[in-house]
């Protein structure tokens, strides 16, 4: 059952809040079944390839280094690294509906030092 965003771009209200959060735990579960999958496949492929090294993959060189498996894992990782950011982008959405400004404003914040982790730490 999937669940859907209103299609209003008022306040969300008690009958539209319900939706919006089932559509943040689809976001949560289906970035962790996305991840989950990258790294399997990435795995069966490494192991068909039947090499045992495994290079550091610098997030921002993704496609430049590393053999298939490598690179599918590391796509994984990354699915898996940026869903939760996705998860406080959406709630941003949600609270600015709500015309809840506090925490609009600490969900900005956390965004923004995930965003400064990310650059800062190069990937």
């Amino acid at each position: 059952m999937a669940a859907e965003l209103p299609s209003s771009f008022g306040p969300v209200d008690a009958g539209t809040e319900e939706p919006v959060r089932r559509f943040i735990q689809l976001v949560l579960r289906g970035g962790l079944a996305i991840s989950f999958t990258l790294m399997v496949v990435g795995l069966v492929v490494k192991a068909v390839e039947g090499s045992a090294a495994a290079p550091a993959t610098p997030l921002f060189s993704l496609g430049a280094q590393g053999d298939a498996g490598d690179i599918i894992m590391a796509v994984g990782i990354l699915v898996l690294a940026t869903t939760p950011a996705i998860r406080v982008f959406s709630l941003i959405v949600l609270w600015a509906r709500e015309r809840d400004w506090h925490y609009t404003a600490v969900a900005v914040a956390v965004l923004a030092v995930l965003a400064a982790a990310a650059a800062i730490g190069h990937g």
